[in-house]
């Protein structure tokens, strides 16, 4: 079962300043989560302004690590490590044998 979450995504160009944000859905796997950590950096460009208008200003950033066989895709997400895992366990499947 796939797990709908808010990516935050780059939309300027590669090194350009300021960097422009914008937000999308994703869903993903979380049998392929293999890492989430906290991205302060993303909650303090919140608090000045600089992601999506309209975003909360208190809310948490996630940096997910989703497993691709021999590398991995990093992304981030709108929501604390601790959110996120909730959702990604409320969503994994039990095998039952």
């Amino acid at each position: 079962m796939l797990v709908k979450l808010t990516e935050v995504c780059g939309t300027g160009a590669s090194g350009s300043w300021p960097q422009k944000y914008s937000l999308r859905e994703v869903y993903i796997n979380p049998e392929h989560v293999i890492m989430i950590r906290e991205e302060q950096s993303f909650r303090n460009l919140n608090q000045e302004g600089l992601l999506s208008e309209g975003l909360d200003k208190n809310h948490r950033f996630s940096k997910l690590i989703i497993d691709r066989g021999s590398t991995g895709t990093e992304m981030i997400v709108v929501g604390g490590p601790s959110a996120i895992q909730e959702v990604l366990k409320s969503h994994r499947r039990v095998l039952r044998g």
